[in-house]
């Protein structure tokens, strides 16, 4: 059995796949009744997008409905805070950290402002085990912000946040967010 409280998951352990679905289940069944889920995709689909692997096809509908229906990304988002606490060195959203530290599962990012360099958001991997984030979500009044994310190199990603292109400096402000959610995908 594995011990999530000393250890965390095993990814090679078949019964982390099923636990950590029944917790997403049983979280999302308590929260809020079925007829509430908009139509444009149902749950199961939206799980199964929600979990793709890296590298895997993806399901173009379900983003569409994402980017277009709002319900369904705030379910969307609900799944992904659910499966951030059912594995949490994967991905967690990092509500109560700094603002310009924040530590998610295995990871931590620092916006770093110097006065003769753009802003820069460094994510540093601390673990060798946990493969590193393909993507950075941010959702806050603000908005939602996602952008893919560069290969490490020597265990850290790098991404300039220069104030003229506007995506990049929105991320940098709600980054500056406390309450901010932070999802690394």
């Amino acid at each position: 059995m594995t011990d999530f409280a000393t250890h965390g998951p095993i990814e090679e352990d078949p019964r982390i796949g099923r636990a950590a679905a029944r917790l997403v289940i049983s979280a999302l069944a308590a929260s809020e009744p079925e007829e509430q889920a908009a139509p444009a995709i149902g749950r199961a689909e939206l799980w199964a997008h929600a979990r793709r692997i890296k590298g895997d096809p993806v399901n173009f509908a379900a983003e569409r409905a994402i980017r277009t229906d709002p319900e369904v990304a705030r379910l969307y988002r609900k799944l992904l805070s659910f499966q951030a606490v059912a594995r949490s060195e994967l991905a967690a959203a990092a509500y109560d950290s700094s603002a310009t530290h924040r530590r998610i599962g295995s990871f931590e990012l620092d916006v770093i402002e110097e006065d003769d360099a753009p802003p820069a958001l460094v994510i540093q991997c601390l673990s060798d085990s946990v493969p590193a984030p393909t993507m950075i979500e941010v959702v806050s009044i603000e908005g939602v912000v996602r952008l893919a994310l560069p290969a490490p190199v020597d265990g850290h990603i790098v991404i300039d946040l220069p104030r003229q292109d506007a995506e990049r400096d929105l991320l940098r402000l709600m980054l500056a967010n406390p309450l901010a959610g932070v999802y690394l995908l």
